[in-house]
């Protein structure tokens, strides 16, 4: 196809009713066992914008390997290097914003896709979306099976593993300081994309999709496996069990506290990033919810320091907590009643990168998509 020096203006621009969104990074091993398992799919009306995240290795020279006999595959050109894992899905996302895409599903460099998972999860975003309307923000996620480098598995249900549960009842009060949708299984609407576009700096990307859709929308949920999500020495963000977590906390109290802490601090500034935006769009932009009110008081109560009162009664008036093996969240009320916003900082670029390595300060006007079988960059 013909490159764009702007998103979405190039004459034949992908086109799909879905398009997958895949950032890379040295993920050559890998990369092309994922791109195939999306090839694979029962699905076949998607596109696959694939962008680079600056590699060192020959990821690039896989994926274009591949996109040369399949027209459905595109690559991102936009020459602003290293971004991190969240800036580079991103600049993903507002690509397929400027694309037009209808429904977007997020894809991991490692990992193996179910062959029916865009069927089965398009099959009930498709359903609720004709109840609540387009212009209702909607992210379905599911479960994954965690499984070794060869693909062994290791644990038949991500969420049991890691001692997570999809929250049907109230979604917000968990999302608002802990993330339960893992963004590899998600795929959401347009109308979710608007809503979360573009991406500020936040924790990761997939974070603050599912924050949107707590708050704006719905968040779904398919209670099956449809990725194996596959753990080496190299993932970004890997996949611990949840006796390991709990033995890595008490073997080193200090650390943990303090980690905790920096994410607590992370979720409040994500949540008046998200705050504010809604201020900003005007009173009309978005229909007055329960989520949007409590998110508001979640925000004005901890980034504003109205006093620990005005704290808790914005956790226990709107049922904000994380998941505890403790039947009531005791470290998370005593994080809430001694925050102070005078020590919280906004998310560190190191939680967003997919490594330790500087970023590249190269910008270019516009991306440039293209298959690299039209012979044209």
């Amino acid at each position: 196809m013909t490159s764009a020096s702007q998103p979405g203006v190039a004459i034949g621009q992908p086109s799909g009713e879905v398009f997958v969104l895949l950032s890379s990074f040295n993920g050559s091993q890998f990369v092309g066992e994922q791109i195939e398992s999306i090839r694979r799919q029962t699905f076949t009306q998607w596109t696959l914008l694939v962008r680079d995240d600056g590699s060192s290795d020959d990821t690039l020279d896989v994926v274009e390997c591949i996109a040369r006999g399949d027209p459905r595959i595109h690559l991102v050109r936009d020459g602003r290097g290293n971004l991190g894992a969240a800036s580079s899905f991103g600049a993903l996302l507002d690509h397929a914003a400027d694309l037009g895409a209808r429904y977007i599903a997020l894809a991991d460099q490692d990992d193996v896709w179910q062959p029916t998972k865009l069927t089965r999860q398009l099959e009930l975003l498709r359903r609720r979306e004709a109840e609540t309307g387009t212009a209702t923000p909607l992210l379905i996620h599911s479960d994954l099976t965690v499984v070794a480098e060869d693909l062994r598995v290791v644990h038949p249900s991500f969420l049991r593993f890691q001692h997570l549960r999809h929250v049907a009842d109230w979604p917000l009060g968990a999302m608002l300081v802990q993330n339960f949708v893992t963004g590899c299984t998600a795929m959401f609407n347009r109308a979710l994309l608007r809503a979360a576009v573009p991406v500020p700096n936040v924790v990761m990307h997939d974070w603050w999709l599912a924050l949107c859709a707590a708050a704006l929308g719905e968040i779904l949920y398919l209670p099956e496996a449809t990725v194996l999500y596959r753990q080496h020495d190299r993932n970004l963000i890997g996949s611990r069990g949840w006796l390991q977590v709990c033995r890595s906390s008490l073997r080193r109290p200090a650390v943990w506290w303090r980690e905790s802490g920096a994410r607590f601090s992370a979720a409040v500034h994500q949540a008046c990033e998200l705050s504010r935006r809604i201020e900003g769009s005007g009173a009309d932009a978005y229909p007055r919810t329960p989520g949007q009110v409590a998110l508001r008081q979640f925000s004005d109560a901890f980034a504003n320091d109205r006093g620990f009162l005005r704290r808790l009664g914005a956790v226990r008036r709107h049922r904000i907590r994380p998941r505890t093996l403790l039947p009531y969240p005791v470290f998370f009320y005593i994080r809430a009643l001694l925050w102070s916003p005078l020590g919280a900082t906004a998310p560190m670029p190191a939680t967003t990168s997919h490594r330790r390595r500087e970023r590249d300060p190269r910008r270019a006007r516009g991306p440039a998509i293209s298959n690299p079988k039209d012979g044209r960059v």
